[in-house]
């Protein structure tokens, strides 16, 4: 690894963001969450935000759950920052609110894998633990012509043993982790990287050989799950309908009435077993809503009821509560 060469290239290039100028673990613990499944151009205003309400470990540990929703509602993926929440208070209780400089301790924190340990490691601590996520993957397994498919965790797990020897040999953590990250982010791209602007160009096999784009090797994803949904934006004396969500998936947001069925008085039908009479209005434009690793498709209807029930309760500002982008979209439509 031509290390010289890959950190001049990376001080002379790195793009101007917040997280590239720090080395305070709380703010580079911060940045990693919201990273996960996150574009950067998409979490800089959040990141801003979130460090401007919540700036220590304390002031997170000691919000509210719904307060720290609210400041990162629309970005998505929400389960990273209940785990973050926990993770702070974790922290306050066991190393008296600081992050410990040690990769075990910091690995038994909620919500904080190898990858971000590794993060928080060799960036804030400036120690020689590896960060593999996939724009590492694809750097090294293009440099090395790797024919493992990286959507196997052992394959994985294997190339992280050569990311943390090569972090080893780098005598700069710190620089290695960034420059690595930042290459495969704006130069070793999925798709038409610029291997005429890169420091590692002679080295790498793939370029070489002009096979990038076969590179890294990845099986295909399984098809996403679909769910159909009939939704119900129900009014009750000039007031809506709502009920907290407790499943995993957007944990802690509120939504409207919603109820999993194929037909529309299947709906209604399992309302009624509820005890929600509903009277309905008007029929609104459907929603697809995509996430990670399931497709909701949504039949909206409004409509009005006499009486509530547990759980639902009424919600007159819908800024008072954690809303979740698919039900922002919902509510553009009353």
């Amino acid at each position: 690894m031509a290390y010289l060469r890959l950190f001049e290239w990376y001080q002379a290039n790195k793009r101007d963001l917040p997280f590239r100028k720090t080395d305070n673990p709380y703010h580079i613990w911060v940045s990693e969450i919201m990273l996960q499944q996150t574009q950067v151009d998409t979490m800089l205003p959040f990141y801003d935000r979130f460090l401007t309400i919540f700036p220590t470990i304390h002031d997170l540990a000691d919000a509210a759950i719904d307060d720290v929703l609210k400041v990162v509602q629309g970005i998505g993926y929400y389960k990273r920052f209940r785990m973050l929440h926990k993770g702070a208070q974790y922290v306050i209780d066991h190393h008296d609110g600081k992050l410990p400089e040690d990769y075990f301790k910091i690995l038994k924190i909620p919500g904080i894998g190898a990858y971000t340990a590794g993060a928080i490691m060799s960036i804030a601590f400036h120690k020689p633990y590896p960060a593999t996520d996939g724009n590492v993957i694809r750097v090294l397994s293009r440099v090395k012509m790797l024919e493992d498919d990286f959507r196997l965790d052992k394959h994985k797990k294997k190339l992280n043993e050569l990311n943390k020897e090569l972090i080893e040999n780098s005598n700069n953590p710190y620089l290695y982790t960034q420059s690595m990250m930042e290459l495969g982010a704006t130069v070793c791209k999925v798709s038409n990287p610029l291997c005429d602007n890169c420091p590692l160009q002679d080295l790498c096999l793939a370029n070489i050989n002009n096979v990038q784009q076969n590179y890294p090797k990845m099986s295909p994803l399984r098809t996403k799950k679909e769910i159909q949904y009939f939704t119900f934006i129900l009014e009750y004396k000039e007031e809506f309908l709502m009920r907290k969500r407790t499943e995993d998936l957007l944990h802690g947001f509120y939504e409207f009435v919603q109820i999993e069925s194929d037909s529309l008085n299947g709906a209604l039908i399992q309302a009624q077993e509820l005890g929600l009479e509903i009277q309905l209005l008007d029929e609104l434009q459907p929603i697809k809503h995509i996430f990670t690793h399931m497709i909701w498709q949504i039949n909206l209807y409004r409509g009005t009821v006499n009486s509530t029930v547990s759980p639902y309760e009424i919600v007159h500002d819908f800024s008072k509560v954690p809303i979740a982008t698919v039900v922002k979209k919902q509510i553009k439509q009353i």
